[in-house]
């Protein structure tokens, strides 16, 4: 792997997709990057390196993006994919199925299911990811601490969601809440130990009940003082389903935004997840104070939940960004297919013409940021900006005989990336993860699966 103050110099970029203010595409077109940040981007005939320290990278006429931002997912569900008992359920009764599965988690495991996602979206061109974790199994530490350990080793840019459950029900059994002052003490913990905020940061943390069917109004309003103090993110799962929405009325007096907002959770800091059954006032309140939204297309799809209503939503003012979801509930982490199936789920919904491509990629890349706090730092290929990168094939099988190749690249089946760039270090090579024996991760992973389901 290359150093952390390596110089980078890519050459022979067919298509550059910078995703700026104005979405510039440069054809034949170069990147320069030093001590993790992009120095000069051109077109034409590039410089000769200033320095000799410099690699040399040969995009062969591929596509250049952004690296994409997944801002939603569950790392811990990939030890129970495609699980049977639980594949033609919605999204309550799934929890229900799927929950005791997890009663004797442990931090290795979670360790090994990080690393696994985190390769899997990496191989797919995302650079930076969150996790929402909410699971921690009774009189257990470290799970947080095993998941940014398993970034570090990965490489990968990463936003750590300390997720909270403090009321157990037919769906959340006992064994899986915590106390609130247990659970503000790790996320006090977890902040003081791992959090950077600077720019260019690796690691972050956000807090994140996990809904509100199990988390109690006293845990909504902790979070967001905490989060007011030390300026951290906030995240929960929100107009999911029709049936949560029923749960508020019946057990809060109010629908779900309603009670968030009571609770502290009405400022830009705030995300919130899939975002699917909101009426049109309560999209006019999440755009009016430009909280966001994490997009997930294939779980939704895959759950029966419903069609978010992206269009309106960033019409509004809302941020909208893409999440692939837990990895039980996709059954997959592919950051790029997920940016197709927003761009066919939209269209489904209002017609062929509501989305376009580089608005499809717009979410994977400065919303995502934008929902993460990101937007000075990330998002788009700028001079300044930090260097995450994904050089993606573009003479393959999948987009042969395409007319436009950066529209073929989402259009076409998606494909994985040959080289991924993440803070200037090179962590995708020729479809590999330099320095990770993925057959023996794989192995480990099968067989931690394998004890969670039996």
């Amino acid at each position: 792997m290359s150093p952390a103050n390596s110089r980078l110099c890519i050459r022979n970029i067919g298509h550059l997709v910078t995703m700026d203010a104005v979405e510039s595409i440069f054809k034949n077109a170069w990147i320069e990057i030093a001590d993790g940040r992009i120095t000069a981007i051109g077109c034409g005939e590039p410089p000769e390196p200033a320095t000799t320290d410099c690699e040399i990278i040969d995009a062969h006429q591929g596509i250049v993006l952004p690296g994409l931002v997944n801002t939603h997912h569950h790392f811990y569900q990939n030890l129970a994919r495609a699980y049977t008992p639980a594949t033609n359920l919605a999204l309550l009764p799934w929890l229900t199925c799927i929950t005791p599965l997890f009663k004797n988690l442990m931090p290795e495991d979670l360790f090994i299911a990080s690393k696994v996602a985190m390769a899997e979206l990496m191989l797919t061109g995302c650079t930076t990811t969150a996790d929402h974790h909410y699971l921690f199994p009774s009189a257990r530490a470290g799970f947080i601490d095993a998941q940014f350990e398993a970034a570090k080793d990965m490489g990968m840019r990463f936003h750590a969601g300390r997720g909270s459950m403090d009321t157990a029900s037919e769906i959340i059994p006992d064994w899986a809440t915590e106390s609130v002052d247990e659970i503000m003490n790790d996320c006090q913990r977890l902040r003081d130990r791992y959090h950077d905020p600077a720019s260019g940061s690796m690691r972050q943390l956000f807090l994140a009940p996990s809904a509100l069917t199990c988390a109690s109004p006293t845990l909504f309003s902790e979070t967001a003082r905490m989060a007011s103090t030390f300026d951290l993110g906030l995240h929960t799962h929100c107009g999911e389903t029709l049936e949560e929405d029923q749960y508020a009325l019946d057990h809060l007096g109010c629908r779900q935004l309603p009670f968030l907002a009571d609770c502290g959770w009405e400022t830009e800091r705030v995300w919130l997840a899939h975002g699917i059954h909101f009426d049109d006032g309560e999209i006019a309140h999440l755009g009016k104070h430009k909280m966001g939204i994490a997009h997930c297309p294939c779980s939704n799809m895959r759950l029966g939940s419903g069609i978010c209503r992206v269009n309106d939503l960033q019409n509004a003012g809302a941020k909208v960004g893409l999440g692939v979801d837990g990895s039980a509930s996709n059954d997959s982490g592919h950051m790029l297919n997920e940016v197709r199936q927003a761009l066919l789920l939209t269209r489904v919904k209002h017609g062929a013409g509501a989305m376009s491509v580089g608005e499809a990629l717009q979410m994977a890349t400065t919303e995502g940021a934008a929902c993460l706090g990101r937007s000075d730092d990330l998002g788009s290929l700028e001079v300044g900006k930090c260097a995450d990168v994904g050089i993606y094939p573009a003479d393959d099988i999948f987009s042969s005989g395409a007319e436009n190749p950066v529209e073929a690249l989402i259009l076409c089946f998606p494909r994985q990336v040959d080289t991924l760039i993440i803070n200037g270090r090179i962590r995708v090579r020729e479809g590999r993860i330099p320095g990770l024996d993925l057959d023996k991760l794989l192995a480990s992973h099968r067989t931690a699966a394998k004890r969670i389901q039996t």
